[in-house]
């Protein structure tokens, strides 16, 4: 109700206003009348010291631009008052408001009352009347140019909304219980496939939840980097066997012609600078390649250091890593659905993976990695259930439980490297310590190309827990769970949170797919106009050499400029690989077809 109002004021207060503008100058908008009708009333006695000048696209955007930033602000405070409270009911309103208005100006007060009132009009121009005044297709062919801008207003409009705070702070009681409805909100809303969560403390499980296609807490995952802490605890216990030192330079451990580019770069790095990611290594190098590549010492991620860690454990152990974690590890912790081999990971019943499109999620297997792989088992591929997860935690929190001292813990968890400049995060060894939080917590996430998980540790509350999910969606789902799993962190220290809102994956998913249709759209109608274009309008010749030279360019090097493999993208955001490769065929052969139809013509 409160919407329909506003439009119909709108639309009036417009209206009027326009009536009002064109009745004291007829000339008011002339830009955007007719090139026939600019071009004589520029010569026309009376107008010659107006400056009236046909002007290109650019500078009647730069025109409207603070009527424009009038809009955007007005439709902010509009659409608030009508209750949009997310990107979602922000863009639809503004949306309807910029329509509902533009239609009204265009077909009631041009073409209803403007083109059939001559006392309006230019005077010395009545007789171009049937070509300018009464000329409805003129009037209707600007509609379509003027709604791609509300579009784009009802964006920005959308986003401010979803980002004005909300103040709403809810506590559920007891704590478990909110967290239950966290957890059962997030699957549903966030259109997670499957998800297992367990929260344990020294002595048992105070909470596990299995949600969406999870039915049991024995289901296995694929963990990601959950994996680079048993890969840590792995040298940690040959460390204290006195196996090895974890100061000495790799060389000794590992075959390093195999490993490094450069074979003296085994001698430049330490186990605990593989450990710490402090070598130097590479973002996206892998075993066979690896070489310094930044500052030594420096805090770099790179799944290779850990890669590397898996084979000196092999080396130094005489087995193979799995053998050695399963002996180690599993079979003591009572780990029974853990693993480290794809085979055994399917026999004990691993979940399948999704990806996601365009907010859709797909079923997909995982891409079991190869010894030479980017990121191998001991750096991000270990499946574990919730269960057995659980039964690790609790490792910790029991000291070491006889299997890792409690200096081996100390230095694993407090000796750590500061990850950014503020301080608030360090690298341990296979471990996050964050102080952003009201106590000191270890974390890590993991990642592949189809599951996420995450895992944390309180040791002053005395509690660790674990979330295990099926699906990969990097831009959207991924940072959801961040909010959700921070959130239940805080419930766990016992402190009152925000509530999640419901509509934010929506929300999301639909500004990308926003983006993303803008894009293939763009593409596609410069196919469909190549046959009008012409090269006798500079500003024409180079909006063309931009959109089909310099952007598709642009959308090939960026990658290589960021320095991501495009093997990343295609892996880890299908989407977003799939409409950059479409654009860039897509404005291509538009090029194409514009130069053709230019020696044609």
């Amino acid at each position: 109700m409160v919407l329909a109002v506003e439009i119909i004021v709108c639309c009036l207060i417009f209206g009027i206003y326009r009536v009002i503008r064109i009745k004291r100058d007829p000339a008011y908008k002339i830009s955007n009348m007719p090139e026939k009708l600019q071009k004589k009333v520029m010569h026309m006695r009376g107008y010659r010291n107006r400056n009236i000048r046909i002007m290109t696209d650019w500078e009647k955007f730069v025109k409207k631009l603070p009527t424009l930033i009038f809009w955007t602000i007005a439709l902010v405070i509009l659409t608030s008052i009508a209750g949009a409270k997310s990107f979602s009911t922000g863009f639809v309103f503004a949306l309807l408001i910029w329509m509902a208005v533009l239609l009204f100006l265009e077909l009631v007060v041009y073409c209803g009352w403007y083109a059939h009132t001559p006392k309006v009009w230019i005077k010395g121009t009545e007789d171009m009347a049937k070509k300018t005044y009464t000329n409805y297709a003129h009037y209707i062919g600007l509609i379509p140019q003027r709604a791609l801008m509300g579009i784009v207003v009802a964006i920005i409009v959308g986003l401010v909304i979803d980002m004005i705070p909300r103040l709403d702070n809810n506590n559920y009681s007891p704590k478990y219980t909110e967290i239950e409805d966290t957890l059962k909100a997030a699957c549903d809303n966030y259109r997670i496939p499957g998800m297992a969560v367990e929260v344990v403390d020294a002595e048992g499980v105070l909470f596990s939840g299995t949600y969406g296609d999870c039915k049991s807490l024995d289901t296995p995952f694929i963990t990601g980097s959950l994996s680079k802490s048993f890969t840590a605890a792995c040298i940690m216990k040959l460390y204290e066997e006195g196996h090895l030192n974890i100061d000495s330079p790799v060389n000794p451990y590992l075959d390093a012609a195999e490993v490094f580019k450069n074979p003296k770069d085994a001698t430049r790095i330490t186990i605990r600078q593989l450990l710490n990611h402090t070598s130097g290594l590479g973002v996206y190098q892998h075993v066979g390649n690896a070489k310094i590549v930044g500052k030594n010492g420096e805090y770099t991620y790179a799944n290779v250091n850990y890669d590397i860690l898996g084979l000196i454990v092999e080396k130094v152990s005489g087995v193979s890593y799995s053998d050695y974690l399963t002996e180690t590890f599993f079979t003591p912790l009572g780990m029974t659905h853990s693993s480290a081999s794809y085979a055994k990971a399917k026999k004990d019943g691993l979940i399948t993976g999704h990806n996601n499109y365009f907010g859709f999620s797909v079923e997909s297997d995982v891409k079991y990695p190869l010894s030479d792989s980017w990121s191998t088992v001991p750096a991000g591929y270990i499946a574990s259930s919730a269960n057995d997860m659980g039964k690790y935690l609790q490792m910790y929190l029991r000291g070491g439980y006889g299997i890792l001292s409690d200096k081996s813990l100390s230095t694993m968890f407090r000796v750590t490297v500061p990850m950014d400049e503020s301080g608030e995060t360090g690298y341990g060894m296979g471990w996050v310590r964050s102080d952003k939080y009201v106590e000191t917590v270890y974390n890590h996430t993991g990642l592949t190309e189809n599951y996420i998980a995450d895992m944390y540790l309180l040791p002053e509350s005395g509690v660790g827990v674990v979330f295990l999910a099926n699906t990969n969606d990097y831009m959207v789902t991924n940072n959801l769970m961040n909010k959700v799993t921070s959130k239940v962190v805080m419930t766990l220290m016992g402190y009152a949170t925000d509530e999640l809102d419901p509509k934010d994956y929506v929300d999301a998913h639909l500004f990308y797919d926003l983006v993303f249709a803008a894009f293939i759209l763009v593409a596609l109608m410069e196919i469909i106009k190549s046959h009008k274009w012409r090269t006798d309008n500079s500003g024409n010749l180079i909006a063309n050499i931009f959109l089909h030279l310099f952007l598709p360019v642009g959308i090939v090097i960026a990658p290589i400029v960021g320095g991501i493999p495009y093997w990343v993208i295609k892996d880890y955001v299908p989407d977003l690989f799939i409409v950059s490769c479409l654009s860039v065929v897509l404005l291509a052969i538009g090029g194409i077809l514009k130069l053709k139809n230019r020696r044609n013509s």
